[in-house]
């Protein structure tokens, strides 16, 4: 079975950009009433990504399907 893209805590983000990459780890996963995590919040390696909000974090959404945006790495394994 195929590795969720859902972010979980711990997994390695990366937000590619066109002004470069911005990696950071998920360190907070709030969720709505159905389980779906509504605000991911990430420890980043150096400065924030671009449109990333301290209070609010990404749309764990956007993280899943965006796969030109967000690189999910979780064990050492970029999940496709």
């Amino acid at each position: 079975m195929k590795p969720s893209r859902h972010p979980q805590i711990g997994d390695l983000i990366i937000r590619k950009t066109g002004s470069g990459n911005y990696p950071g780890i998920v360190r907070q996963i709030d969720h709505d009433s159905w389980g779906h995590a509504r605000h991911v919040h990430i420890y980043w390696a150096d400065q924030p990504a671009p449109g990333y909000n301290d209070s609010y974090g990404y749309a764990g959404v956007n993280i899943h399907n965006l796969r030109h945006e967000f690189d999910v790495i979780r064990n050492g394994v970029n999940i496709k």
